[in-house]
């Protein structure tokens, strides 16, 4: 029978990526740790700014976080009012690149079950194992969350401090 040994040999193949720190945090990898945001602003050139207060650029801008945090920008022009923007972290759709392989080895692992009559725990026990491995580092690492790749602002003009009309 070739189709036994072909399974036992991927599996090896398989657990020697595991091993070797090839597959974990495998939407990290394709997608990196760092998201571009482009923030654009009705009118143009807003100054952009930090929590601390630090002037990050004029819009509209190319700004670059970590995709595991969610920063808090102060936009500010004269004659208009100031605006608060939060960038919320959302999951990647690419997540699935790292939950895949984990639930392969569960299922290449079925050939070497030690009990043939509680093959659903097992693949669910070999699954859970190597979805901690190669699934979970994605969460701490950043590769399971994004952010928008554009976010666009209307800012909105202050009222007039002029006189006030006669009664």
């Amino acid at each position: 029978m070739m189709l036994p040994i072909l399974f036992k040999r991927t599996a090896i193949l398989m657990a020697s990526l595991y091993l070797s720190g090839c597959a974990p945090a495998l939407t990290t990898v394709v997608s990196g740790r760092y998201d571009e945001v482009i923030i654009s602003t009705e009118p143009s050139n807003v100054q952009i700014y930090d929590k601390g207060g630090n002037l990050l650029a004029r819009s509209p801008a190319k700004l670059t976080f970590a995709r595991t945090s969610q920063p808090t920008l102060y936009l500010s022009k004269a004659g208009f009012r100031d605006t608060t923007i939060t960038l919320k972290g959302r999951f990647n759709r690419l997540i699935p690149l790292s939950i895949v392989p984990a639930l392969a080895v569960g299922a290449l692992s079925l050939q070497g079950a030690p009990d043939k009559e509680n093959l659903g725990q097992w693949f669910l026990f070999a699954s859970s194992v190597n979805l901690l491995w190669s699934h979970l580092p994605d969460y701490v690492l950043g590769g399971a969350w994004d952010h928008k790749e554009r976010v666009d602002v209307q800012m909105t003009k202050k009222a007039s401090d002029g006189p006030l009309p006669h009664q």
